[in-house]
């Protein structure tokens, strides 16, 4: 129908297309100057001292997983709740991922279940900010510290977000940001790994550019050598000047971006509210703030799906976030553990439905969600 309200759309006007014509006109497409301003200006907007433009988030989570030496026979804890690429990025390093439940509030990783899972084997630890709500980071800091673990955020969902003193981007060791088409800013496809550490920087680059010594753009420029070195079998991650053209005019953007997320999920909290059947996500608080990638509520009393198809029919997109990692056939056969369970995860997945939030809705879509949610919840219960 021509006035579907979709799950999720990108928010881009004039900016984001003269910015890639400029690209285009400029003779140079692939990685350059476009990818190293994004680069800089991520980094200072993050607050880090390095960001590695890359393809995806995944691609971040790899290489930085392998710039910090980590691979077979090591172990790294994952939360269950989350996109499999946390997990298979650290299958494609050499390691194992282990899966761990959430705490009930915010669906994050439990810092008492991570504990719980250390081994002599375990050597990192990738909270996963799930929707947008920051994992409890502190508890995690002061586990990793004491038994000398990377930190590796997952920050897919976070641009921007806050728990207390604790910034996404800059609360772990390093971490990596997703770009895709329906976050908080997008490149179409791409990511970002930041981190203060200069020799995980240059380790990443390295491994997200088969290897080389020195990029293209620095070799085919007049009176530049050709000439570069091969030091590691590495990957093909670089991200195009292109993309990195998009996320330039998105992150100038950002601010304005969140705010409209943040106003969207305050009407859909104070117009929600009340409804015996929907439990809504937590409010922000003056310490806690979400990104508000997602405005997952649970659904009770009445099968999910049935609701999820009732929003479609009255011109509703939604999504669900997530199916937990141990219900997939390979992650149960390859690395669900023996008598493993996952109350939480469990308990919270099937009720889940992510409803729209992104910035390009106007006024009269957040209310036709809205009308739309609270006639599929009275329907369902008559």
């Amino acid at each position: 129908m021509s006035d579907y309200i979709p799950f999720a759309a990108p928010c881009f006007d004039t900016a984001e297309e003269e910015a890639v014509l400029r690209v285009v006109r400029s003779g140079w497409v692939s990685t350059g100057a476009e990818a190293q301003s994004f680069e800089e200006e991520f980094a200072a907007y993050i607050g880090v001292a390095h960001a590695v433009a890359l393809t995806s988030c995944t691609a971040a989570l790899h290489v930085a997983l392998k710039a910090y030496g980590i691979g077979p026979g090591d172990e790294v804890i994952v939360p269950t709740m989350t996109f499999v690429a946390t997990a298979t990025s650290v299958v494609h390093a050499g390691a194992a991922p282990v899966l761990a439940d959430v705490g009930p509030e915010h669906l994050t990783l439990d810092p008492d279940q991570v504990k719980s899972l250390i081994t002599e084997r375990t050597k990192a630890v990738v909270p996963v900010h799930f929707g947008g709500r920051m994992a409890a980071m502190e508890p995690l800091r002061e586990l990793c510290d004491s038994h000398g673990l990377t930190l590796l955020e997952d920050a897919a969902h976070t641009l921007p977000a806050r728990d207390g003193d604790a910034v996404a981007g800059r609360a772990g060791d390093a971490s990596a940001f997703s770009f895709f088409a329906t976050k908080p800013i997008t490149t179409a496809e791409g990511g970002m790994l930041c981190t203060d550490d200069a020799r995980v920087a240059d380790e990443a680059r390295r491994w997200s550019l088969h290897g080389l010594s020195r990029g293209a753009v620095n070799r085919y420029r007049p009176g530049h050598s050709a000439a570069y070195d091969v030091d590691r079998p590495g990957h093909k991650y670089n991200m195009s000047d292109l993309a990195a053209a998009l996320g330039r005019a998105q992150l100038a953007k950002a601010g304005r971006l969140h705010a409209r997320r943040t106003a969207i999920a305050e009407v859909y909290l104070r117009e929600l509210s009340g409804l015996d059947r929907l439990e809504l996500p937590a409010a922000d608080t003056a310490t806690n703030r979400s990104s508000w990638y997602l405005f997952p509520v649970r659904v009770h009393g009445h099968r999910r799906d049935a609701f999820r198809q009732r929003l479609h029919a009255l011109g509703v997109g939604t999504s669900v976030h997530f199916e937990p990692l141990h219900r997939f056939t390979w992650l149960r056969d390859h690395v669900v553990r023996t008598g493993q369970g996952f109350p939480v995860a469990d308990a919270a997945a099937d009720t889940l439905v992510s409803l729209p939030v992104f910035p390009a809705m106007d006024d009269a879509a957040v209310s036709r969600v809205v009308a739309a949610v609270r006639r599929a919840h009275d329907e369902a219960g008559r």
